[in-house]
């Protein structure tokens, strides 16, 4: 099992690190700060240093399965369950409510990343999305 060091505060380096699953990432995204990552997961938002890009080719090259569906996030294809097409979301639980975990996808992406999503993990339940 691959483990992210990351770190639980916002500083520029990494002061007390921890080690987290890559199995609890939900989804990746780009920080406020220059070649700051948040690393996303039920209980916490975690941060590393680096670009989404990196993160992304390291992690689906040690056999995982993330998605670049916008400028800013990378998610975590096996960790979702449903996506919204009215508000082009992803969720990683069955049932949303208000406190619920959502990664945006591209508008202008789309269709083509839900395509991509669906090969990848077919469990995957897309809400008003048009079917073909």
């Amino acid at each position: 099992m691959l483990n992210l060091t990351v770190s639980a505060d916002d500083s520029r380096g990494i002061n007390k690190g921890e080690n987290i699953p890559v199995d609890k990432v939900l989804f990746i995204s780009k920080g406020r700060k220059r070649d700051q990552i948040l690393v996303h997961t039920f209980e916490k938002t975690y941060y590393m240093i680096g670009t989404l890009r990196h993160w992304e080719s390291f992690l689906n090259n040690n056999g995982f399965h993330f998605l670049n569906v916008d400028r800013s996030n990378t998610l975590n294809v096996e960790k979702v369950k449903i996506v919204n097409g009215i508000f082009k979301d992803a969720y990683f639980e069955c049932e949303i409510t208000k406190t619920s975990k959502r990664c945006p996808i591209s508008y202008h992406r789309f269709d083509e990343v839900i395509e991509e999503m669906g090969f990848i993990n077919s469990n995957i339940i897309f809400t008003g999305v048009a079917t073909r």
